[in-house]
């Protein structure tokens, strides 16, 4: 298979689908807010979204290994078209109900949980070894920029009053449809697996030991699980702080956000323009710089300190991210590759509302000092971590 450095579908139609998304959300934040009075029905599309996120990274690796990467996220992107299209005209966008937000959930979480490890891991069979890094930083860094566009895109179209929900959902419709096109003009040879026959439980016990055989790739995982449960946290904080600490402004929120969006941008860029090839020991440096910010912007409640660290954490957040996917398509065979990634995923998606969970109840007791607490827990874990990757690299040799 010919391999190149660059390839702009692989690279847009994320971002494409990303923006669209994106914007549901922020429409769908606001008009359902604004229907229902409340965020209860935020909060239950959310917790179900988590479930199927969780169920859809545990089975998407063998899907991933066992058939044609392409097809699999050009499904998943046709599935997420037809359940926009769908869903826009079932819902009434004056009488907003459970029924329809909730399917259309269901049905997006699905996509995005085969659509991803599909589309990250033809990345090594498109992109040469030497251009990966700085391929997966580009695209890391558009999924930032939507992240940034989309508030300012969305704010916009608020204003246009005859634009509801259902506008928004046909928009999402739109992105995917178009990010669709773009995975299906990727040149992409036609799936050989000796593995096929594999049914799903032995499938994936093999792809489990796969992974536990090799250190650096458990120690990635393990990395992105703690990352994510203290990421969930500090985000949590950040609104508690601007009610009850910063006079409530929801400009100042914004600022928060659109800080975490910009340091990870700068991540992008750093590891863009790195020469050299990722080694896992980085992460250890990024993710103590991280921590390092927590313990200060819990130790000094002062907003330009709390401002300044969520640039440094979606730095440092980014950087990690970028390296990980990375190392993992670089150490992982191809054959196994679906697996690693639906493994990597799963303890993002899993231990990050974890997290919620667990410091949401924290923070209304310990406030701005809540960040301490995650500080000192992430250090400890960053040790941990680093102690169970020697020992297992040990017992390898």
């Amino acid at each position: 298979m010919s391999t190149k450095k660059i390839n702009v579908p692989l690279l847009l139609a994320p971002f494409i689908s990303r923006m669209g998304d994106a914007l549901y959300l922020f429409g769908l934040n606001w008009f359902v807010v604004q229907a229902t009075g409340n965020a209860a029905l935020l909060g239950i599309i959310q917790a179900v979204g988590g479930v199927v996120l969780f169920l859809g990274d545990l089975f998407c690796g063998v899907v991933v290994d066992n058939f044609n990467r392409k097809w699999v996220v050009v499904l998943a992107e046709l599935v997420s078209v037809l359940g926009c299209i769908g869903v826009a005209f079932w819902l009434d966008p004056l009488h907003l109900t459970a029924g329809p937000l909730l399917t259309l959930t269901v049905i997006l979480d699905i996509g995005l949980a085969f659509s991803l490890p599909a589309a990250k891991s033809m990345i090594p069979e498109l992109i040469v070894l030497a251009a990966r890094q700085r391929f997966n930083a580009i695209s890391n860094t558009l999924l930032d920029l939507a992240n940034i566009l989309a508030p300012l895109l969305g704010g916009f179209l608020l204003t246009l009053h005859w634009l509801n929900l259902r506008g928004f959902l046909l928009i999402n419709g739109l992105s995917f449809l178009l990010s669709l096109g773009l995975y299906f003009s990727i040149r992409y040879p036609p799936h050989h697996s000796t593995q096929a026959t594999l049914g799903i439980k032995a499938s994936l016990l093999t792809g489990w030991r796969y992974v536990w055989q090799r250190p650096i790739l458990v120690e990635t995982i393990a990395l992105g699980g703690l990352l994510n449960v203290m990421y969930a946290a500090f985000k949590l904080v950040l609104p508690y702080d601007v009610q009850h600490i910063y006079g409530g402004q929801s400009a100042r929120y914004s600022y928060l956000l659109i800080a975490m969006a910009v340091g990870g941008i700068l991540g992008g860029l750093r590891l863009t323009l790195a020469k050299r090839l990722p080694r896992h020991q980085q992460n250890y440096g990024d993710l103590g710089l991280l921590a390092g910010m927590l313990l200060l912007a819990g130790a000094f409640p002062n907003y330009w300190m709390l401002l300044g660290s969520s640039v440094v954490i979606g730095f440092c957040y980014t950087c990690f991210d970028i390296r990980a996917l990375t190392i993992t398509q670089e150490l992982t065979d191809p054959a196994y590759l679906g697996r690693m990634f639906g493994l990597l995923f799963l303890a993002m998606d899993a231990f990050q509302p974890l997290g919620s969970f667990i410091f949401g109840f924290v923070t209304d007791e310990l406030g701005n000092a809540t960040l301490l607490l995650v500080g000192s827990c992430f250090l400890i874990g960053l040790v941990g971590i680093y102690q169970g990757y020697q020992r297992l690299a040990r017992r390898s040799r």
